[in-house]
């Protein structure tokens, strides 16, 4: 760089500097002008130069005064901006703060909650799994049968409880609050319930059945047999009236009920829908299928009907008509359905020929 000439910043390196007010540039450009017209117009040689180049000057005086004037008011224009517009940004970034800060407490009173809740779990499942009187385990499941965390697996909890209890009053406490009201969703708990007292009703069947007077003697049976007895054939019932419920609403599409193994006892079935029900080793005692749907049933191996008029059904079709008039024909001296009704041989024949009527 040559010491006499230097160069200045704003060219140095070959890349121009932008001037930041170039308003500030146009004005002193303006100034220039003027000043230049005024020394033309000392060197002029009329008086008509002199004239027009005085009034081009002062116009261009003029100009840059108010480019000047328009400066001062966009400047103070934006100080009244800024004037107004930092309190409004200190108070957005003072609610940002407390809203994150909330947040943050939020959350951390959540976690806490849900640890105190997990805690809280487990020790329910320590007293369901080891209280010997059930109340405790009642005690121990209602918080969580409403919590959106462990609600399923309460109600889980619960069903395998009652499956497993002997209290009439604890399935009584339980059962309404935990399994009700049925759903096609959550049907597969009673299902499983229903399950599992015939597991434990069917070996007292066994041991108390007498041959040779084709009845049951409920005498061979120790008390914990007759109170497991007792407390399953009153259950039986309430959860075969609600299922039997929950058949007589719409099935939702593509969706067929799986009754396999399970046992039920003075149900009300009236005007179920048992289309594409799995009825393979049911066991219905006593049970009221008076109009219901058996047209759609296609699985029904090994089923027993004891004390179940199925003849008052409103549809059937022909295997399985074929199965229940071979295996479970009327028998006049037995009472049938809830009630114990009697029903006389000409009943029973008006009614089958009436269905084998309907069978294409």
């Amino acid at each position: 760089m040559n010491a006499q000439n230097p160069v200045p910043p704003s060219t140095e390196g070959g890349t121009p500097v932008p001037d930041p007010d170039p308003i500030s540039d146009q004005i002193k450009q303006v100034r220039l002008a003027a000043t230049s017209l005024l020394e033309r117009a000392e060197k002029g040689s009329s008086v008509p130069d002199l004239a027009a180049a005085v009034e081009k000057a002062a116009g261009a005086l003029k100009l840059a005064a108010e480019m000047e004037k328009a400066r001062n008011q966009r400047a103070e224009r934006v100080r009244d901006y800024v004037a107004l517009l930092t309190p409004m940004i200190t108070i957005i970034i003072l609610a940002a703060t407390l809203v994150t800060q909330n947040w943050q407490f939020l959350r951390s009173e959540r976690d806490k909650r849900e640890e105190a809740m997990d805690a809280q779990w487990q020790d329910a499942v320590k007293t369901i799994s080891a209280s010997g009187a059930l109340s405790p385990g009642v005690v121990a499941l209602q918080p969580f049968l409403r919590s959106a965390k462990y609600r399923e697996q309460a109600h889980d909890a619960a069903a395998h409880v009652l499956a497993n209890s002997s209290d009439p009053t604890f399935f009584t406490t339980l059962f309404g609050t935990a399994l009700t009201p049925v759903t096609w969703d959550n049907v597969y708990r009673l299902i499983q319930l229903d399950r599992g007292f015939r597991a434990r009703l069917d070996p007292i069947f066994a041991k108390t059945f007498d041959a040779a007077k084709q009845a049951n003697d409920w005498n061979r049976l120790s008390l914990d047999e007759r109170a497991t007895r007792n407390y399953a054939l009153n259950a039986v019932p309430v959860i075969a009236s609600e299922i039997g419920g929950l058949l007589r609403t719409p099935h939702p599409p593509g969706v067929h009920i799986d009754l396999s193994g399970t046992y039920f006892n003075h149900g009300d079935w009236r005007g179920a829908d048992l289309s594409g029900a799995n009825l393979d080793n049911i066991q219905w005692n006593y049970c009221s299928l008076q109009n219901a749907e058996l047209g759609g049933v296609t699985q029904f191996s090994g089923a027993i009907l004891l004390g179940t008029p199925w003849w008052e059904a409103k549809s059937i079709n022909r295997p399985f008509l074929d199965y229940l008039t071979t295996n479970f024909k009327l028998n006049p001296g037995l009472p049938y359905g809830p009630s114990n009704a009697k029903v006389t041989q000409d009943e029973y024949d008006a009614a089958v020929q009436r269905l084998q009527s309907q069978l294409k």
